[in-house]
């Protein structure tokens, strides 16, 4: 029942709560991204959601504009496209916050797969536990953010996402979530860099 309906109802009320209590926050980040640099204060981007469908995510932006069409994704600290704003709110994950709107429209859930690049599964569709990651909703979260957050290889996050889905549980969802308050406030492992792998 959880996974047919609690989970989304829950999602979908905290995630209009938690628009509510940060609707002046974001409305103070977007400011910050609009004086920081040139560009659109959000950042969209299709990934691969749940049945492997695309969707397009939102993020605030972190990098400086058309950033990825000239180098791709940021794994590095020191990468000149991040933005002075863009480095704080990736170390806080505030980046983030605008996925509450994929969330209320059905395309994210608080706790799930990360949603990635189609790209980024490309050499792994044939692997059918690791395409178990799309038997759910993508995340804001997920449990690889409790130990490794973006330090992680693909392989590990993939095994971690599969085994996500498969123990799915209401407990698993509230555990995860505060779990994960710790390493985001810390500002760790959000590049390739600062590898903390544990395997």
């Amino acid at each position: 029942m959880y996974r047919l309906v609690g989970k989304r109802i829950i999602d979908t009320v905290l995630s209009i709560i938690g628009l509510i209590i940060c609707c002046i926050p974001m409305a103070i980040i977007a400011l910050l991204i609009h004086f920081d640099s040139e560009g659109p204060v959000l950042f969209k981007q299709e990934r691969l959601g749940k049945n492997q469908k695309m969707f397009t995510v939102y993020k605030f932006r972190t990098m400086c504009n058309h950033a990825y069409e000239i180098g791709g994704v940021a794994t590095r600290s020191d990468d000149a496209r991040i933005t002075k704003v863009g480095n704080i709110l990736r170390r806080t994950s505030l980046d983030e916050l605008p996925q509450m709107f994929n969330i209320i429209k059905g395309e994210m859930a608080i706790i799930g797969p990360r949603p990635i690049l189609p790209i980024e599964f490309e050499e792994y569709k044939s692997n059918e536990k690791y395409a178990r990651r799309y038997d759910a909703l993508p995340g804001m979260f997920c449990t690889v953010d409790i130990d490794y957050r973006s330090s992680s290889d693909r392989d590990l996050q993939f095994t971690m996402d599969a085994d996500y889905v498969n123990n799915m549980s209401l407990f698993l969802d509230i555990k995860t979530f505060f779990s994960i308050i710790a390493p985001v406030l810390s500002g760790k492992n959000v590049y390739h860099e600062e590898v903390g792998n544990k395997k």
